[in-house]
């Protein structure tokens, strides 16, 4: 009895020193880890470049940003790019633990950076998407929410998925996903293999993008489902839907570094026409951990 006393009184003192005890992921130091320092100690917490107040709002870019206002031949298929961190040396050094040297423990860092970053989006496209609605309202003040109806990301080749056994995008979506609830999707495929983009100038980047995404076969038929299920699952639903505008199936895409926007674009290109092909309008909205 005295023994199961005393276990019961030192069970908390004995969960707080395993706290304490652990290791910080990127600096290695032991200290005191917190959920909300996503597994970090607080001075690595503090040194992430978090991107809260972008400066472009279409590419989510923090400084300013000369390619979106460029002319371009090819017009951009994603509604707006979200970046949940600046990518500098630190970054660098944490995507290379995780892409290239297989360093999977920083899968859930990075996961759980991303999901801060769709947090943020979330709020911001409700305001607009509030108006939008308000505008169109034709009864009660309305129940529809802004969401995503499907996560997907940025396939890679099957070259570099035996070289680096898998695809570090996919872990990070289906992480994002699995965390906000949200139904995931392999909808796009990836059809020739191309060298590091990372080594590429930016034209050379945009000559490569052309003919390299497709979707797969399933693709019109999983959008076609959602479009079915999304906005009539509840005959007593408290909003009306609007006769003169159409409502869409919103697609985040998911990808981990965001440099010239060729590689989403490219992917958003072919998930609308995987919609048009169906009666289905898709909005693209794009979220990637980093921007460069």
């Amino acid at each position: 009895m005295l023994m199961d006393t005393l276990d019961r009184f030192l069970k908390p003192f004995h969960r707080m020193l395993a706290v304490s005890g652990q290791k910080c992921l990127t600096c290695g130091k032991t200290t005191a880890l917190s959920r909300e320092h996503l597994g970090l100690c607080r001075t690595c917490y503090l040194s992430i470049p978090w991107i809260t107040n972008p400066r472009c709002m279409y590419c989510g870019r923090h400084i300013g940003c000369p390619d979106c206002t460029r002319e371009s031949t090819e017009p951009w298929h994603f509604v707006c790019n979200r970046s949940a961190a600046a990518y500098n040396a630190d970054m660098r050094e944490w995507l290379a633990q995780y892409k290239y040297r297989g360093n999977e423990s920083y899968a859930p860092l990075l996961s759980g950076m991303l999901e801060r970053a769709y947090r943020q989006l979330q709020r911001e496209a409700q305001k607009r998407w509030q108006l939008f609605i308000s505008s169109h309202e034709t009864g009660k003040k309305s129940g529809l929410h802004w969401r995503v109806h499907l996560v997907t990301s940025v396939p890679v080749s099957e070259t570099r998925l035996k070289e680096r056994g898998f695809n570090q995008a996919e872990v990070l979506a289906r992480g994002l996903a699995a965390a906000c609830k949200l139904p995931y999707s392999e909808l796009l495929r990836r059809d020739r293999h191309t060298d590091k983009q990372s080594y590429k100038s930016r034209m050379d980047r945009l000559k490569d993008m052309e003919g390299i995404f497709g979707c797969m076969p399933e693709a019109g038929e999983i959008l076609d489902f959602q479009a079915n299920h999304t906005y009539t699952r509840s005959p007593q639903r408290a909003f009306q839907i609007p006769t003169d505008c159409a409502f869409p199936i919103r697609i985040l895409l998911i990808d981990d570094i965001y440099t010239t926007g060729s590689t989403i674009n490219a992917c958003s290109k072919q998930l609308k026409a995987a919609g048009e092909a169906q009666g289905i309008l898709v909005e693209v909205y794009s979220l990637t951990w980093a921007r460069s």
